[in-house]
């Protein structure tokens, strides 16, 4: 009888083990790197905040321009030997759009999407503004981004705590402008930004458990900015890497600063 009783007892923890071994091995074969897509990474901002990313062991995709590929730019090379997935994306040009998102795979999860690529803000006063100049900016600036959130979506849908960052800017906050100057460039990002909280809040409607910001990277010296600038890249970086990890539902649609401070609009 007592013997019985121990085999029985255990062959029930045995076969508890077993089934706790199995759980474990289909929880590690499931389990899978997080994902980011980088578009505009092979300078500046975009180009910091991927080598931030891959030294975290995240799986990185990134874009360039096909024009930018075609030159045989040396940021590509590098790009390339830092073993990321590289598509060609213009937001100028929505085919491309398309087909990186092809490319990219309907039913492969994006966990982040960071919008980077942008253009000179042109520091000059408003006569020097041309109409070419702001429709440039706003297509680029603005309407690039919304276009890549959207054919992403399937992507992003399927990702773990989804988050997508548009790059955007202070000088796009209507309440902060203080001094003028950048018309075309404050008119984009501002566009930018009202993309983004009108989508934000249409997407809170339809249900999709997706968060999105804009995000002030900070005034670093790039080529962007014509090598102009006060803040210090390495500590932005690092400041954009940790609002990345604490962006929360609650933040949707706001605009949030690289010290995690929030900027109004």
């Amino acid at each position: 009888m007592v013997l019985d009783a121990y085999l029985s007892s255990a062959s029930s923890c045995l076969s508890q083990l077993l089934t706790n071994a199995v759980r474990a091995f289909r929880q590690l074969g499931s389990m899978r790197r997080k994902t980011v897509l980088i578009v505009g990474a092979n300078r500046g901002i975009g180009n910091n905040l991927l080598k931030a990313f891959v030294e975290e062991s995240w799986d990185v995709t990134a874009t360039v321009r096909p024009k930018t590929r075609t030159e045989k730019d040396p940021t590509v090379v590098e790009l390339e030997k830092a073993g990321v997935r590289l598509l060609e994306l213009d937001y100028l040009d929505e085919a491309t759009i398309s087909r990186a998102a092809a490319l990219y795979g309907a039913d492969r999860p994006l966990d982040l999407l960071i919008n980077v690529g942008g253009l000179s803000p042109h520091p000059k006063p408003w006569q020097e503004q041309t109409g070419e100049m702001m429709v440039e900016k706003f297509r680029v600036m603005a309407v690039g981004p919304i276009l890549t959130i959207g054919h992403f979506l399937p992507s992003l849908e399927l990702g773990d705590n989804t988050k997508i960052v548009n790059i955007s800017s202070a000088f796009g906050s209507v309440s902060k402008n203080s001094f003028g100057t950048c018309m075309a460039y404050r008119m984009a990002k501002t566009a930018l930004n009202q993309g983004t909280v009108t989508m934000a809040r249409e997407w809170e409607k339809e249900g999709r458990k997706l968060t999105m910001v804009n995000v002030e990277p900070g005034f670093i010296s790039t080529r962007l900015t014509g090598w102009d600038g006060v803040d210090d890249m390495t500590t932005c970086i690092a400041g954009l890497m940790r609002v990345f990890k604490d962006i929360t539902p609650q933040d949707n649609g706001t605009l949030i600063k690289w010290d995690g401070n929030r900027i109004p609009y």
